[in-house]
């Protein structure tokens, strides 16, 4: 499965730049699994445009999106490394949750 992950941020954020941090050191170790990463700085045309489109209220916001621009993930604040890891796996299909190892 292909993945695409929007970090939807702001210079006026004091989370944005941890988030930044994080999100550019683990996406592109996802390159190879169909992750592609943007940054989306919502004061720019695109970035109403898109943070209207998918109602994106607080800063910073991470979504996943499948091929079809449809939301798969949300998550809202600066993640950690170990949780966007662990987000990213489960969105790419490469790790199976706690429940699907026992109940399939």
């Amino acid at each position: 499965m292909e993945a695409h992950l929007l970090l939807f941020v702001s210079s006026h954020c004091s989370h944005c730049p941890g988030a930044e941090k994080v999100v550019e050191k683990i996406a592109p170790s996802y390159k190879e699994f169909g992750l592609s990463y943007r940054k989306i700085r919502i004061k720019t045309e695109e970035g109403k445009k898109l943070s209207s489109e998918y109602n994106v209220m607080g800063l910073p916001t991470l979504l996943f999106l499948d091929d079809g621009e449809n939301e798969i993930k949300r998550m809202v604040g600066a993640p950690s490394e170990d949780n966007l890891k662990k987000n990213i796996e489960k969105v790419l299909g490469l790790k199976k949750s706690f429940f699907s190892r026992f109940f399939g």
